[in-house]
């Protein structure tokens, strides 16, 4: 569903401001709170590396678009432009077998592994590993005023768990909370003395994504610590970021009056045509807190009428939702093809639509 509100940005964004081109120098932002991309943008072997660890695509969009809106608050969109995997290419994380890159285990013939020794016990809070393979990817964005680096952020992506002989293991917050401020400074420690760009001038702001694999908790994960360091400073804070589907126990447990209102705009949308028309969603919280929800509405409409009225029933029962201070992305696919796409900013009412004919 994710990857569906990024195509929803680009079209609306080329609806309202026109389709134009940009040199590195020149290149502008799809919408005002969004990254500029350096163009010609040039991909990086490090995309193959990232759907072999992480196959969910949801996941990776999650894992990076979130790494963009935390780094924000550290690199303002209006001064600096992205490139990604300008350091940490495909060698650099390698892993294939564990036995080397900073994705592989620590040993003697690879001394930078940021995962346990086969040699190392390691302390879930549940019990003792031996070996365990706790990091799971490394996502790099690259911040540059013109041609000139000015920062770097890192998505470390974590497991939560650990499963040996069969049996597993899950990890406390205070043992991963210690893993992960060890990691961090020796990741850190390691870019800075490996590359000649990268000196203590430049500061580096990592975030944890943690998996959750509790399937019953109809969560991905999310953001859960972060990490910046500038010069020979350095600061270490909890976050507490997640996204659950809607519905579910999960979302009803952390927001019952929003759950509510989803099963009423739910109700109201689901009988507008003869065949039932289904709602699914995903929202993303910070601190418990809504900030973004986006729903499919899949249709089975035989006609452009009915495919309309359908429309028009879900952007008229959005109103149904009360809390303003959250953004609503909407898609409305029938048959497998999209055909409206809406978008509700927080701190508004008013909701932007565009339909595909």
């Amino acid at each position: 569903m994710r990857c569906k509100s990024i195509v929803f940005c680009i079209v609306c964004s080329l609806a309202l401001t026109g389709c134009m081109s940009f040199n590195s120098n020149e290149t502008k932002p799809l919408n005002d709170d969004d990254y500029a991309a350096i163009l010609p943008h040039e991909s990086t072997d490090t995309r193959v590396k990232h759907i072999s660890l992480i196959q969910d695509f949801d996941v990776r969009v999650q894992v990076e678009e979130g790494l963009m809106d935390l780094s924000k608050k550290h690199f303002p969109v209006n001064q600096v432009a992205f490139k990604t995997h300008e350091f940490l290419d495909y060698d650099e994380l390698d892993a294939t077998d564990g036995s080397r890159g900073l994705l592989g285990t620590l040993r003697d013939n690879n001394p930078n592994g940021l995962n346990p020794s086969n040699n190392e016990q390691f302390d879930t809070g549940n019990g003792i590993t031996q070996g365990g393979i706790i990091l799971v990817d490394l996502y790099e964005l690259d911040w540059y005023r013109r041609d000139d680096l000015s920062g770097i952020s890192i998505g470390m992506v974590v497991n939560d768990q650990i499963e040996q002989n069969g049996k597993i293991y899950p990890i406390t917050d205070e043992k991963m909370k210690g893993y992960i401020e060890v990691t961090c400074s020796k990741l850190v420690n390691y870019m800075r003395e490996r590359f000649n760009e990268i000196g203590k001038n430049i500061p580096i702001y990592i975030a944890v994504y943690e998996l959750n694999h509790d399937s019953l908790a109809k969560s991905y994960g999310g953001y859960m610590y972060e990490a910046y360091f500038d010069g020979n400073q350095h600061t270490f804070t909890p976050l507490n970021e997640e996204y659950i589907t809607i519905p579910s126990v999960s979302f009803t447990s952390k927001n019952e009056e929003m759950a509510e209102e989803f099963n009423q705009f739910k109700q109201k949308v689901s009988n507008v045509l003869p065949d039932t028309t289904y709602v699914v969603g995903e929202a993303k919280l910070d601190n418990g807190n809504v900030q973004e929800v986006q729903l499919t509405i899949t249709t089975h409409g035989k006609m452009v009428s009915e495919i309309l009225a359908a429309t028009q029933t879900v952007k008229e029962n959005l109103n149904l939702f009360e809390n303003t201070d959250c953004d609503y992305r909407i898609q409305v696919i029938n048959n497998d093809k999209l055909f409206a796409m809406m978008h509700r900013k927080a701190g508004s009412k008013h909701c932007d639509i565009i339909t595909t004919i």
